[in-house]
């Protein structure tokens, strides 16, 4: 079996009532599910910034941005 090092980058909001160490520890406990054997965990940060509470919100932004624009909405 072939072996490959794969970096994965990704900003996600997550909308949670979870304490954020709970919610950082599941967050990791579950990635680290993924990979089969613990020793080919090379690194794995997880940080939580909290967001305003004007930010917490639905994510209906996008179709906000899509009227005032006139074209497409964001995808990242």
């Amino acid at each position: 079996m072939r072996a490959y090092v794969m970096q994965v980058s990704a900003k996600v909001v997550i909308r949670s009532d979870i304490d954020s160490d709970d919610l950082a520890a599941n967050i990791y406990s579950q990635i680290s599910e993924f990979i089969r054997d613990e020793e080919d965990l090379i690194d794995l940060e997880l940080e939580l910034f909290p967001l305003p509470e004007n930010l917490s919100g639905s994510s209906d932004r996008w179709d906000d941005a899509d009227s005032e624009e006139g074209g497409e909405a964001a995808v990242a």
